[in-house]
């Protein structure tokens, strides 16, 4: 068995799947007298025909399916392993991560596995939102993300390396297209192309040295949430290359552009760079400018000096934490600077449990949320 033949997804292969790409490509099945054998004509030329198997178990079943696919691959003039990958996926798109070690590492630490899927879990996921709500920055994950990403699975991972494979079912119609009408673009397509089209101006960015390239093309590309998870990812892999790619269903053509432009994207230092500033110049939310109200109750209390009657303590600064009770979505921790006789409140308020309310605007600056122009502070 040749080295360019291995793929872990071969020894998964269906009957039903192959039957399905053959048919989808043209090919013709063919009556034949042995029902345990199934037989398929070539669209153009009737002399050219391909048998299988009939059934996953019999015992020759898998060396025929990879005489089959070394047919295909010459015929459709792609490798083995694309040809496996056609059959298997054809109704979605994959997003493959790479991890190599310099130092050659044979093992990664679990912690270190675990952040990883779920920090590409939530990239995923703000893709989605931001495909759905075109926005600089969300304070958290919207439910379409959360929806979208649970419509996810977790593939097969590399051989020979480590890796983490997504595959996104596009839920494609299984019937074949009229001829001369394409498919349809599905939601999840376009949040495959967001992801590709982010890859693409990041690379661009670190190209010209100009994270303004990913800034501008937010509609389109990469969210502040993606920036900052990508950088997020850089910096938990201490060295350790990451690639991106992305796989696209044969049964969907993406953009010419995002064709062009499908080499790998690395995660390097200089990629880390321009994220980190695109990041931080997308981290503004796009909230009304009226005041919102901030209803919650007070985790954490602090000061510069103790809450006496001092001098010291006039002149100290002092913040509450807040969690704040946003109707359907996840309570959001705000701080707040607040004067002496509010702190004092607050402090009573957090003694008795007591929630608090104040009006004010919320803005996330840096890696958290504060609260400005605030005023009605209040215990309820």
């Amino acid at each position: 068995m040749r080295i360019d033949e291995v793929s872990p997804l071969l020894d998964t292969l269906t009957p039903e799947q192959v039957t399905s790409y053959l048919r989808r490509k043209g090919w013709r099945t063919l009556e034949y007298p042995n029902s345990n054998l199934l037989v398929f004509g070539a669209p153009e030329d009737d002399d050219l025909s391909l048998v299988l198997p009939a059934r996953l178990e019999f015992s020759d079943y898998h060396a025929k399916l990879r005489d089959s696919i070394r047919l295909l691959s010459v015929l459709y003039d792609q490798d083995f392993q694309t040809i496996v990958h056609n059959i298997a996926h054809w109704d979605r798109d994959v997003f493959k991560i790479r991890l190599d070690s310099p130092g050659g590492e044979q093992l990664l630490p679990l912690d270190y596995a675990t952040q990883m899927i779920s920090m590409y879990r939530d990239f995923v996921a703000y893709a989605a939102a931001t495909e759905t709500e075109p926005r600089k920055f969300f304070a958290k994950l919207t439910g379409a993300g959360r929806e979208f990403v649970g419509k996810c699975m977790f593939g097969h991972t590399f051989v020979g390396s480590f890796g983490i494979t997504i595959e996104c079912p596009l839920d494609l119609d299984p019937q074949l297209p009229l001829p001369g009408m394409p498919p349809q673009r599905p939601f999840r397509r376009a949040v495959t192309e967001r992801i590709a089209t982010g890859y693409s101006n990041t690379a661009l960015a670190v190209e010209e040295d100009n994270p303004d390239i990913i800034v501008r093309n937010h509609n389109t590309g990469f969210s502040g949430n993606m920036c900052e998870l990508l950088a997020d990812i850089y910096k938990l892999s201490e060295g350790r290359l990451v690639s991106h790619r992305v796989i696209w269903s044969p049964e969907l053509i993406p953009p010419q552009h995002l064709i062009i432009n499908e080499q790998p994207f690395g995660l390097d230092e200089r990629a880390y760079r321009v994220l980190k500033a695109a990041s931080d110049a997308l981290q503004t939310v796009e909230e009304p400018e009226e005041d919102k109200i901030i209803l919650g109750r007070i985790t954490n209390l602090r000061s510069d000096m103790p809450p006496v009657h001092s001098e010291e303590f006039e002149l100290a600064t002092r913040t509450i934490v807040l969690l704040w009770e946003i109707e359907k979505q996840q309570p959001l921790r705000v701080h707040i600077a607040l004067p002496l006789d509010q702190y004092r409140l607050a402090c009573d308020a957090h003694k008795n449990g007591r929630k608090v309310r104040i009006l004010g605007k919320p803005k996330k600056k840096g890696k958290f949320w504060q609260l400005f122009d605030h005023h009605g502070f209040e215990i309820v």
